[in-house]
């Protein structure tokens, strides 16, 4: 089959959809298929690039003033840029994983070239709005945010999600389209626990104590203040250091200033994101990985930790706690710092709870390889591709 892949946000950006798209496109190439992404340039330049055998279409771009601490770039008008790429490249379907310009381009071209469209969810209202956090009328802006997911994935003829959770969400507020959870799979051949990361350890100066990790982008939708108000629940109880690996703004600095006032800084090491060649291994020095985040369709950095063999600490909301659910890990409410730490404290005060649960989690992570995950998206494109055959005859 030829594919085309059209993303507002793709390798090597570092949030979910990016990682997950670039995974799938790499397994469905590795799997026969040619693969064509579209996604924004750096420049103001359209921009060709190829990789492992794909080819992607960076079209011309311009950086996100709301997201300045990340490698967000936005194409204005991609229009017609889009349109000559699909008539090139004649896809036999076209996945459309963003509601953006981009993805609404490849829509409208997809149509008028009469191409199938699956669409493939990797987003919430939560991580639409939060660069507008500061607004009034949140509950408002959020129904709207909701009218138009619902509105944009309606269009396609079918549409894909990481979990069953998000499919329910999502069927919930009005998706008639027929719609397949998928997960979004994971290299365990790069994260797995056999890797090595005691050199940084060393490097960032950790101590060998229990190490709390947190992995992936700082900002508000993450709610990394319920982990830090967490802290001191757990130092009470148990020697702990807790280390948050990601860039941010100015929410970082509310998170390191909130660590000064309770008083938790020598417990506390921030660092920014991590080369790739490194990132796999900072894993392998913790003892158990915490999200307090309530905007997450699955969460790939937790699948991270789960492939690793760690533990994990999730909050029950969204659609996260899947990942939790053979006894690899414990689930808290909603902002519940205090429960958060209790969850924490238990598993680390239980040496044999804690290796049970990494085993339990490497049991789980076996449902999430690329290459069950790349079959099946394979089997939707093909259904969608003979139901739009059969309604042209």
């Amino acid at each position: 089959m030829k594919i085309l892949l059209a993303t507002e946000s793709y390798y090597p950006n570092i949030d979910g959809g990016a990682i997950a798209q670039h995974n799938l496109a790499l397994e469905l190439k590795k799997r026969g298929h040619e693969i064509c992404i579209i996604a924004p340039g750096y420049t103001h330049k359209n921009k060709v690039e190829k990789e492992d055998g794909t080819t992607i279409f960076r079209t011309k771009g311009i950086k996100l003033p709301i997201y300045m601490h990340g490698r967000y770039y936005f194409s204005l008008f991609p229009y017609f840029q889009v349109k000559k790429i699909i008539k090139n490249f004649k896809p036999d379907i076209v996945n459309i994983c963003s509601p953006y310009p981009i993805g609404i381009s490849a829509y409208l071209c997809a149509r008028k070239q009469d191409i199938p469209v699956v669409g493939s969810i990797h987003i919430l209202p939560d991580n639409m709005i939060t660069p507008f956090h500061k607004l009034k009328n949140q509950d408002r802006v959020e129904n709207y945010s909701w009218r138009y997911l619902i509105y944009f994935f309606n269009l396609a003829d079918w549409a894909t999600i990481p979990t069953k959770t998000g499919a329910e969400m999502y069927k919930n507020k009005g998706l008639i389209t027929n719609i397949t959870p998928i997960s979004n799979g994971l290299k365990t051949e790069i994260f797995n626990p056999n890797n090595d990361g005691e050199y940084l350890r060393k490097k960032f100066g950790l101590p060998k104590k229990n190490i709390i990790l947190y992995t992936g982008r700082i900002n508000e939708e993450k709610n990394l203040d319920v982990l830090i108000k967490a802290i001191p629940y757990v130092l009470k109880k148990v020697d702990a250091h807790f280390l948050i690996v990601g860039s941010g703004g100015d929410y970082k600095k509310l998170l390191i200033k909130l660590t000064e006032e309770l008083n938790v800084e020598n417990n506390t090491t921030f660092t920014d994101f991590l080369d790739w060649d490194d990132y796999p291994n900072i894993y392998a020095i913790a003892d158990l990985f915490a999200m307090p985040s309530e905007a997450e369709l699955q969460s790939i950095v937790t699948m991270e930790a789960v492939a690793s063999g760690l533990p994990i600490v999730v909050v029950n909301k969204g659609a996260i706690h899947e990942l939790a659910s053979m006894n690899n890990g414990f689930v808290f409410e909603s902002k519940n710092s205090k429960q958060m730490a209790e969850c924490i404290v238990k598993i680390l005060n239980d040496e044999k709870l804690k290796k049970n649960m990494g085993t339990n989690s490497l049991e789980l992570i076996k449902e999430h390889t690329m290459a069950s995950i790349a079959v099946k998206f394979e089997e939707i494109y093909k259904k969608v591709l003979t139901n739009y055959t059969s309604r042209k005859n």
